[in-house]
């Protein structure tokens, strides 16, 4: 098992410093992406094992030697883990040893939780920055642009960009592409394993398709050939630094939605979620965010399902309501439900499987009244909006500052 060596704390962390609880989570969300390989390894030992117990009776009938799996397994698990590495290298120094020639103690003990959230954050490289990711992207993403285009046909006016916000934007394609449309596009996340990712992909890879992952080989069920697991994914599928327009308004922000967000009343023209309602621990909160926020006469589209993420989760609160119900909220916070239709999706599936999930999502458009009520809010007090403004270079998006991603409130997504 490779092993890191002696790194030093490197300054930078900010205010993640200061707050234990939210160093401890940052720092399991990076061993995770350390122990990748680790944790890859012990399940490969598990597939050897199984198949050397079985015996040379059984194992003669089979078309190819097991042994080919395994080798083929070891290669694709280095693939990714040289990717992870890239991503996660700039944070090694958050495991600075304490004296002189002590070193980092490895493998970590990664619970089995993390372990999946890592593993399903490959899969969404292939979602958001593949090529082959398009299909899905075209099922979610693309009616959500077109809607936006038909509402705001001019993104600029009179010199001030159309500002569009895209909270649980994952990875940050959404963002990205409206930004490449010349939207004034902010992405917000909470999840670290995504803000982790997006970082690198936004802020540091310089060229198209520059590393090659194989992010499905961590299931052997449900497959019809026996190299369906072994697909490769060049990743990302463009260069974002020609893309992207040299004057366009890209960011990205930190934290939890309804934190980083309640004070910025009447603030934005057009509010995008996708597959991200759902992942509230009470969705009439981010309803009540969603409609303070956007400006009289603002839009909001969505797409997606109401799979609860805290639904079987139960020292947590979710609030699991029906569409027929939250559409009553939505229209008694005081929207118009332009539109609303029934559509299909995927996420993250599988190219060729024998089993695939399909989502029926609400896809739906809302406007708030151009004389809207007050804007209601249980909180006595709302923190300054200057916490919600990051640093944003010129064409580029800001790299996501640690912070606000504490474990009791990360649901993983779909």
């Amino acid at each position: 098992m490779e092993r890191e060596g002696n790194v030093e704390l490197k300054e930078g962390y900010g205010s993640i410093m200061d707050d234990e609880e939210e160093m401890r989570h940052f720092k399991n969300i990076v061993s995770a992406y350390v122990n990748y390989k680790y944790d890859s390894m012990v399940e490969v030992t598990r597939i050897e094992r199984d198949f050397q117990s079985i015996g040379e009776h059984y194992r003669r009938f089979m078309k190819t030697d097991y042994r080919e799996r395994i080798t083929k397994l070891r290669a694709a698990i280095d693939k990714n883990y040289a990717f992870l590495k890239e991503i996660i290298r700039e944070h090694l120094g958050i495991f600075a040893v304490k004296g002189p020639g002590e070193q980092i103690k490895l493998p970590f003990k990664i619970p089995p939780k993390d372990i999946s959230k890592m593993r399903t954050t490959l899969k969404q490289f292939v979602r958001d920055w593949s090529a082959k990711g398009k299909a899905e992207r075209d099922m979610c993403y693309k009616p959500i642009i077109d809607t936006l285009i038909q509402h705001f046909p001019d993104a600029k006016v009179n010199g001030e960009r159309t500002r569009v916000l895209v909270p649980g934007c994952g990875l940050g394609r959404l963002v990205f592409d409206l930004a490449c449309k010349g939207f004034a596009a902010q992405g917000n996340e909470f999840s670290y394993f995504m803000l982790l990712g997006s970082n690198f992909i936004l802020n540091v890879v310089e060229r198209a398709e520059a590393f090659e992952i194989q992010p499905f080989i961590h299931n052997f069920s449900n497959n019809f050939e026996t190299n369906d697991p072994f697909e490769p994914h060049l990743i990302p599928d463009v260069n974002l630094k020609t893309l992207i327009p040299e004057d366009s308004d890209f960011s990205m922000v930190a934290g939890e939605f309804v934190e980083v967000y309640k004070a910025q009343l009447n603030t934005w023209d057009a509010i995008a979620t996708c597959f991200f309602i759902d992942t509230a621990n009470n969705i009439i909160q981010y309803i009540e965010t969603i409609y303070n926020i956007l400006k009289p006469g603002g839009v909001w589209v969505n797409f997606g399902p109401l799979l609860y993420h805290y639904a079987e989760l139960t020292n947590e609160c979710s609030i699991e309501l029906s569409w027929e119900e939250l559409r009553h909220v939505i229209l008694q916070f005081g929207f118009e439900i332009k539109s609303e239709e029934v559509r299909q999706s995927t996420y993250i599936a599988e190219k060729r499987t024998m089993m695939s999930v399909m989502y029926n999502c609400i896809f739906f458009v809302a406007i708030k009244p151009t004389n809207p009520q007050t804007p209601v809010s249980s909180e006595k007090e709302v923190a300054s909006p200057d916490k919600a403004k990051p640093t944003t270079d010129k064409g580029g998006a800001a790299a996501p500052k640690p912070g606000g991603g504490k474990s009791k409130k990360s649901p993983s997504k779909k």
